[in-house]
Order: C-alpha cells, then structure tokens, then sequence
C-alpha cells in the first residue's frame, strides 16, 4: 500500500509537540498529510483488521498448545504481538455469559406458576419436613401434654403445608410457628431468615421461584467472577513467592487462566448444543486442572511434581473462597430478588 505524504508542518496535529521524524515521540501519531483517499481509508482498515487478527490469532495458538507461555512471555515484556489480556477477557466472558443464557430456558421466569413439583421445596424445606417428624414422635410417645395435643397436631401439619405451593402466606404461618417453639425447636438464625425468604418470594412467582433465583444468579456471575480474579491472583501470589514478580505479574496469569476457562466452556456448549446434553462436562474439569498444572509449570518454572502439588492447593483455597463469594451473592440475591 502506498504510504501517505509527510506533511511539511512538523508539529503533532494531535498533541502540538515537535514531530523529528514520521512518528510524534510524545503521543505516536502519525505526522502523514489528513487528506486521505478513499482508497487509504480501505487500506488503513484492511491494515487494522489483519494487524488484530493476526495478534488475535497468535495469542489464542499460544493460550490453546503452550500453557503459560503467553503468561510468560507478557510478564517479561513482549507485549506487542499478543491482544491485551483484560480486553480478550472482557470478549471472552461477554461471549460466555452471552451463549450460557442463549442455552437456558427461554420461559419467563419470573412468571407466577403452580405446579406439584416440590424438587425445590424439599431441597429447602427438608428441614420442615424434620421438625414436623419430631413433633408427630413427641406426640406418638406421650411426651406431649393432653392440652397441648391439639396445638401440636396443628403445627405439624402445618408444616407439612408450608412445603405445597397451594398455601397463602406461608411465611407469615412459618413465623408465627416459630415463636410458639421452645428455644431448642426453632430453626436457627440463618435458616430461619432463609428459609422466610425463600416462603416469600414463593408466594411472588410460585413453583417458578427457582428459575427466578436462577435467572438472577446468572446475571451475577459476571461480577462474582470478577471478584475472584484478583483473588485467584493473590493466591498465586503466597503460593509461589519470587522477588522478580509482583502482584500485577500474578494478576495476568489469573486473567488468562480465566479466559481459557470461559473459552473451553464457550466450546463445550458449542458442542452440546446438538446433542441437548453436557453430560461429558467432568471431562472438561480434568482438561482444565491438567492445563492449569502445565501452565503453572511453564510461567513460574518448576518441576511437574511441585505444580501439581502446589496447583491443587491454589485449587483447595480457590474452591473454599468461591464458595464464600457465592453464600455472599446467593444471600444479595435473595435479598433484593
């Protein structure tokens, strides 16, 4: 492509600083005559496109066949040939994010239904069903004092109530339970609070409370996983300790580590679409702890035996914070749901 005309002016149109020679030393544009053909303008965004690709490419042979070395490689400076890594994470999980709620149910779900299935209830209501137990059992055994029969009949059944979607206010007759019990009857705090929230946003969308609270958590993870990033990078950064790196080093390999996550899982959905099932998807769990050995192995050169120890204690500690993260955003949830 022929190339533009310098312009004689040797002052930055963009910044105003002296122009040596064709490139601005303070800002790096171009010192070439604005007047462009159309032909340029075509040729610039030719130059553009393939100038990304190739970069794009390059970086995704990298992440995919050499674990780490992208890693490696930007952390020691050669940062020119390989897409920045926030810019291809930021891609990577709004494509993610983007074909996980595409392969979801497409039913409203936050829509009122009624329905017999009771999967939800019993995983939240088991303890319900527990405390109906034991009160049948006090009442079977005697323990119960004659005045008091009738009371105890009527609180367990209407326990076993709370569980169906027929029943009104269910959180208000949960409550008022619960204060008639002694002390060592009730519910504890958190399940308590739980479970009234639960009883009230039933009421609001009936059997489809669980696709509502499903609904909300998919539009959370974005921020959740956000949250772990920097964490994941902390944990890097205890485990392997060298004086030439800094947390910023650590946080780049979290970045791709991420985004080779969301890119194996774009895969798996592309190929489980088809056949309407993710049944293989504990393969792609191997795939990913096997890449995340190799990669620890390459970037921070060690043995294979210390990465893969050392891989499945970032794991351990890895797991253990999520699962804190993800209490945190399930009780927000509930919360403002």
């Amino acid at each position: 492509m022929k190339t533009q005309h310098l312009r004689q002016d040797k002052t930055c149109l963009n910044c105003g600083h002296e122009v040596p020679d064709r490139f601005c030393g303070h800002c790096g544009q171009e010192n070439v005559d604005t007047k462009e053909s159309f032909g340029h303008l075509a040729g610039h965004f030719f130059q553009d496109i393939t100038h990304y690709d190739s970069k794009l490419l390059l970086t995704l042979k990298y992440l995919f066949f050499y674990p780490g070395k992208v890693t490696k490689e930007y952390i020691a400076g050669k940062r020119q040939m390989f897409v920045n890594p926030i810019r291809l994470y930021v891609f990577t999980s709004f494509v993610f994010f983007l074909l996980a709620a595409m392969t979801t149910s497409h039913h409203d779900p936050y829509a009122r239904e009624d329905s017999h299935e009771k999967s939800t209830q019993k995983a939240v209501f088991g303890g319900l069903v527990d405390t109906a137990e034991k009160i049948r059992g006090r009442l079977d055994s005697g323990k119960v004092a004659p005045e008091d029969t009738a009371k105890a009949f009527a609180d367990a059944n209407a326990l076993a109530l709370i569980g169906q979607d027929s029943l009104e206010n269910a959180a208000h007759v949960y409550d008022s339970l619960q204060h008639t019990f002694t002390e060592d009857q009730r519910d504890n705090w958190v399940k308590r609070k739980t479970i009234m929230r639960f009883l009230q946003l039933r009421d609001k969308y009936g059997a489809n409370v669980g696709y509502a609270i499903q609904d909300k958590f998919l539009h959370s993870y974005p921020k959740m996983f956000f949250l772990l990033l920097p964490f994941f990078a902390l944990l890097l950064s205890w485990f392997f300790r060298r004086k030439d790196l800094v947390y910023g080093d650590h946080a780049i390999f979290s970045i791709h580590m991420h985004t080779v996550v969301f890119m194996l899982g774009i895969l798996a959905m592309l190929i489980g679409m088809p056949f309407h099932g993710f049944a293989y998807y504990e393969w792609l769990v191997l795939l990913i702890f096997i890449y995340l050995v190799l990669s620890l192995r390459n970037t921070y050169q060690l043995s294979f035996g210390k990465a893969l120890v050392k891989s499945i204690g970032v794991l351990i500690a890895y797991a253990l914070g999520s699962a804190i993260v993800l209490l945190l955003f399930l009780f927000f949830i509930l919360a403002i749901t």
